[in-house]
């Protein structure tokens, strides 16, 4: 055959199996009217099997109901997460649980492009009226390794990563873990972290290269970023450029997050913050990952402090006719339709309820019972107080030293939970007793809870991200309801003005009605019981006369006192001008307002006490005497509220719960950190030691930026010990650092006790 006739064979043969192409291009169904066309997205050779399905008829179809409720059925609370069904016949289900507030339901559409797909919103309630919106993407046939770039696609735009694309196969085979067997409560000293990655120089490499190895002081030195592995297993730092904006460093946090499931502390210089994590120990379902767009909202927050309550004092909380208590929830705004804003919440009310022996029970939360409480009885009984605040904090819950060779050291506390405080009053902030705090402290950091651990991690990196000027800027989908302030003040006002329009008549059949209630629901009772407690003590017998006569004593003073205070508050109220009483009344409604803005003086809040102790004296539960039931009052603030949420999540706004008392507390998260002046010269608190450090360990709040020696008073006569290798990193005063040998090498653990050097599967899970 001729060359000619061969090279026109040849272009024939090619012109063939073009068409040929062509034609299996079409049956596959990548050529169907309204398909995109894969563009760069597509891996070559990928084979995108035929797509002429309805996806109604599939398999996938039929059983995505019931693997959803699988699913939250394990997972009730917060857990974010791609699930995974595949079935026979090609079809998937893919589930998106609680998808960040950046993320656009029509990316899904582009990243599925190929694929007949359809996609489902479900509505998933916690608390009272609080929602978690996840999606569902039904798929009608689709192959592994299609699925497998589909999900990493799908992570990137979740996640901002598509580093380890973990799914979650359904039906799920672990449910959420609230309590773990192994530890989770580590109280690192700062003598160890310098001994460790300072002294002992813990060599760290990043993968996927083994071979160079770099410490934390050369992360230092050469401004490195990015997430690092120890070479022996056991620590994930994460290194990020301090005063800088995090938008810059995306691709790192959700490595981060997965392959560290604690956060233990942190070193930093001028330029550079190394964060250092357990390698990951616990599977997902224990400790599950930080959510990105979490971690973003701390480092995107301004304020010095952040805030949590259940508003139970509130002029219109308290409890219903039904018998059960409600109050509105308090979040910083920032905070307010925010997984963290919510976990916050829900740990508030954990702290309430185990204090007092499971005694308070959240009507719309199902959490588990932890196996033990940390009081003998309830807190409140044991203690006696008519009042009792129960608070988290941050006192202490991190220590810093700013070392003389220009770098920081950061050690958590504990990491099983935050410091707790019991205060005998909101106004008078005075605390029961350290012993208390103290035994609670230790009770709740080794109870292995994972949602009290999470809020040590979050808080942790609030503080550390504050104190080293490291922001973001991008879009967080806040979503503050605006309207929620005040919301109380129309009806806070029209029971003041049923005070104030009172008639005497009214005033003699309410105080009447009342004090005949309350005679007959518990005054009477506990006059009976005292009254046999002097029979038994002194060895006598009333006489039926006698006990009517007491009895009928009893219930008149009660009737003349109530009425004396309700003639004194219309009184009150009569007495102010037009100006001064809708100020009374938005500070009745909203007292955290006024507070705020400065303008809540000691009139306004005596008379605010006056009205409020008289609800207290009526029972707010018999308000409906005068036709207000505040069942009411919760739906119509429920209603108000029912359209503001963030994209996929809405916080609740109000708490129900069975047999509360007169508790109030939250959670105050300072970005403030405690700062000392010795590697060994402060002390621990919880767990049986001191709950503040000595004298020469002062608190301080930086607003951020380079730490230095200067930033807290030290304490006279000398400077802080310090250790260094020989003085390599300069003092910031010139002269030469300390040995590092001023404590006892007892004191400091080999970091091989502390933490596991165990091999993990992939270096993270």
């Amino acid at each position: 055959m001729s060359r000619s006739a061969s090279f026109i064979q040849y272009i024939l043969l090619s012109i063939a199996a073009v068409a040929l192409g062509v034609t299996l291009l079409m049956l596959s169904g990548r050529g169907h009217e309204g398909q995109a066309w894969m563009g760069d997205e597509t891996e070559m050779g990928e084979f995108i099997p035929n797509q002429n399905v309805d996806v109604a008829t599939t398999q996938a179809f039929a059983k995505k109901d019931t693997l959803y409720a699988n699913f939250r059925s394990n997972f009730k609370y917060h857990f974010q997460t791609i699930g995974e069904a595949t079935f026979d016949d090609g079809s998937c289900l893919l589930l998106i649980s609680e998808p960040p507030p950046y993320f656009n339901a029509d990316t899904i559409n582009q990243i599925f492009s190929q694929f007949t797909h359809s996609v489902e919103t479900k509505k998933h309630t916690v608390g009272y009226d609080g929602k978690i919106s996840d999606l569902l993407v039904l798929l009608g046939n689709v192959t592994r390794e299609n699925l497998d770039r589909l999900e990493k696609n799908l992570s990137t735009a979740l996640y901002l990563s598509d580093y380890k694309p973990y799914v979650t196969p359904l039906p799920v085979k672990h449910g959420r873990t609230y309590f773990v067997d192994d530890n989770i409560d580590y109280q690192i000293t700062l003598y160890e972290f310098n001994d460790w990655f300072m002294e002992k120089d813990e060599k760290f490499v990043q993968l996927p290269d083994t071979t160079h190895a770099v410490t934390v002081e050369k992360m230092f030195s050469d401004t490195l970023t990015g997430v690092f592995f120890s070479k022996v297993p056991g620590f994930v730092a994460w290194a990020i450029a301090k005063n800088h904006d995090l938008s810059e460093q995306l691709n790192h946090i959700r490595q981060f997050t997965l392959d560290a499931d604690l956060v233990l502390g942190a070193l930093a210089d001028s330029s550079t913050l190394v964060v250092i994590g357990r390698e990951r120990q616990a599977p997902l379902y224990e400790l599950p990952p930080l959510n990105v767009e979490s971690v973003l909202l701390l480092a995107a927050v301004t304020e010095k402090e952040l805030s949590q309550s259940l508003d139970v004092n509130d002029f219109m909380a308290g409890k219903m006719k039904s018998g059960r208590d409600w109050c509105p929830t308090y979040l910083s705004k920032e905070l307010e339709n925010t997984e963290f804003g919510h976990l916050l919440t829900i740990t508030d009310v954990l702290l309430k309820d185990w204090s007092e022996n499971g005694t308070i029970q959240e009507a719309f939360y199902r959490y588990p019972s932890p196996p033990r409480f940390p009081f003998d009885r309830p807190l409140f009984k044991k203690l006696g107080l008519s009042e009792l605040v129960y608070n988290w904090n941050t006192w202490n819950a991190m220590y810093a030293i700013d070392m003389d060779e220009g770098f920081t050291i950061y050690t958590l506390n504990r990491t099983g939970s935050l410091p707790v405080s019991y205060f005998n009053s909101p106004e008078r902030s005075v605390s029961v007793g350290y012993r208390y705090e103290n035994q609670a402290y230790n009770y709740f950091a080794t109870l292995g809870n994972t949602d009290l651990a999470r809020v040590v991690q979050y808080t942790a990196l609030y503080q550390l991200f504050m104190d080293n000027g490291i922001t973001y800027s991008g879009y967080l989908g806040n979503a503050f309801p605006k309207n929620k302030p005040y919301l109380l003040y129309s009806p806070t006002k029209n029971l003041m003005d049923f005070f104030k329009k009172m008639t005497e008549a009214q005033i003699d059949w309410m105080a009447d009605t009342i004090a005949a209630k309350i005679y007959a629901d518990y005054q009477k009772g506990q006059v009976t019981k005292q009254l046999s407690r002097y029979e038994n003590q002194y060895n006598f017998k009333y006489t039926d006369e006698q006990r009517a006569d007491i009895y009928k004593k009893v219930s008149k003073d009660e009737r003349n006192a109530l009425r004396a205070e309700i003639a004194g508050v219309k009184s009150l109220l009569n007495g102010l001008n037009d100006a001064d009483y809708k100020k009374l009344a938005r500070y009745l409604s909203y007292p955290r307002g006024m507070q705020q803005a400065g303008l809540a003086n000691y009139t306004l809040v005596m008379q605010a006490r006056r009205l409020t102790q008289l609800l207290r004296r009526i029972g707010k539960n018999n308000l409906s005497i005068v036709g207000l039931d505040l069942s009411s009052v919760k739906d119509f603030y429920v209603n108000s509220l029912a359209g503001s949420s963030a994209r996929y999540l809405k916080t609740p706004s109000v708490i129900v719960t069975y047999n509360d008392m007169l508790t109030t507390g939250g959670h105050n998260l300072s970005s403030g950190i405690t700062r000392v002046h010795s590697l060994t010269g402060y002390k621990r608190g919880g767990g049986g030691y001191q709950s503040y450090p000595q004298a020469q360990a002062t608190p301080s709040r930086p607003s951020g930026g380079t730490p230095s020696a200067g930033t807290t008073p030290k304490p006279s006569g000398g400077k802080p010990s310090t250790s260094s290798k020989g003085g390599s990193r300069p003092t910031s005063s010139g002269s030469k650092p300390a040995s590092g040998k001023s404590a006892p090498a007892q004191n400091i653990r080999p970091r091989a006790e502390v933490i596991s050097t165990a091999a993990r599967s992939q270096r993270g899970f």
